[in-house]
């Protein structure tokens, strides 16, 4: 996952310093012979050495030291830094020193400030936001490729790359994070099809650490882990997100879903029901219920045909069926009391109680099911 360790760099960004007046402009000439991203890399470490050893002693210089041109110089050397650093550990194949860059995203987000924030110094100001801008627009223009080539994992990065940097003058950049999140989405469920599951958990924790708390993050993870059937895993990103909203019933109805698709029958039953106690009257919720323990129930009964008929085991399975099928109407019967012109409920309310050969209540549901157009 190359194109992952090359973004990693967004997670933390730089900042440097000067020494004398001199020292910024020596800083600016050699910063000018570093070419972003596409330039030789050790060319360009050595003007960005160059660059750091100069604004560095600007930086301590009494004259300097609070110069708008040397803070936002020094943000743009340090972030330079932060970039040759990602590009080379990419490279190279090695993880990239997320320490190091912490440190570079520190001083970038404090020179920048700094600028951003004082009274005077509207050329300073406008270089640096259009410095910003620029970075932000490629990556993000980057994810919009990335995006559009199915490329979720890197999609995913780039929209977070843009995302990251929006942090550093504390301007949150909003249609990045929903990008970043709608790619991590599709990104892990194309992974789940391809059973990738480890690249799958290492996206999902740079999510998680750039995208703290994001329910829509919590719930993919929730169905990775159960696809992974790490039911420990899944249980920890389901009380995350639980105890962010304690009323949230769609997350129940996911869960629910998940589990009976993996045909863990009794805790799909289960989610289902948190679902409904959160709220009775929530046709998801109702409609997946209503329907997963009818098709429980028939897959049950079927099972017995296939059973000798002196089988022991046969009148406990249709106990158990009838059993099921008769849980259905305690939530079913009050929701449809409450919308008596839901359709889809009407249609799983005939076909519940013809099963249940309650005649009287099979042909009048059927009756109004069929008479609504």
């Amino acid at each position: 996952m190359k194109h992952l360790a090359l973004t990693l760099f967004f997670a933390a960004m730089a900042t440097v310093s000067f020494a004398q007046k001199s020292s910024v402009t020596d800083a600016h000439n050699a910063y000018k012979r570093y070419v972003p991203l596409v330039g030789d890399l050790e060319t360009n470490k050595t003007a960005l050495t160059e660059a750091k050893a100069a604004i560095d002693l600007a930086a301590v210089n009494t004259e300097t030291a609070n110069a708008l041109d040397m803070h936002k110089y020094r943000g743009m050397v340090y972030y330079g830094l932060m970039e040759t650093a990602a590009i080379e550990a990419a490279m190279s194949g090695k993880e990239v020193d997320t320490a190091l860059l912490s440190s570079y995203e520190r001083v970038v987000k404090a020179s920048f400030l700094t600028v951003l924030n004082a009274p005077k110094g509207k050329g300073e100001k406008t270089e640096v936001r259009e410095f910003l801008n620029q970075k932000t627009t490629f990556y993000f223009n980057n994810g919009l490729a990335m995006f559009n080539a199915k490329k979720y994992a890197e999609a995913t990065m780039m929209f977070l790359g843009a995302y990251k940097i929006s942090l550093i003058i504390n301007e949150p950049y909003n249609d990045a994070s929903v990008n970043a999140k709608l790619s991590f989405v599709r990104a892990v469920d194309t992974m789940m099809k391809t059973k990738s599951y480890a690249e799958a958990d290492k996206l999902g924790n740079i999510v998680c650490e750039s995208l703290p708390k994001d329910i829509d993050v919590l719930i993919s993870l929730i169905n990775l882990n159960l696809q992974k059937n790490d039911m420990a895993a899944t249980e920890k990103y389901l009380n995350e997100a639980t105890s962010m909203d304690t009323t949230n019933k769609s997350l129940y109805v996911v869960l629910g879903t998940s589990l009976m698709e993996l045909g863990q029958n009794e805790r799909a039953e289960q989610a289902f029901l948190k679902a409904l106690k959160i709220d009775p009257f929530y046709s998801d919720a109702i409609y997946q219920y209503c329907t997963f323990m009818f098709n429980w129930s028939k897959d049950i009964s079927n099972a017995t045909s296939d059973l000798n008929l002196k089988d022991p085991n046969i009148p406990a399975m249709q106990k158990q069926a009838a059993d099921i099928m008769k849980r259905i109407p305690m939530y079913f019967d009050p929701y449809l009391e409450k919308n008596p012109e839901d359709k889809t409920a009407l249609d799983i309310g005939w076909k519940v109680y013809y099963i249940l050969e309650d005649e009287d209540k099979y042909k009048a549901l059927k009756a109004r099911y069929e008479a609504i157009k």
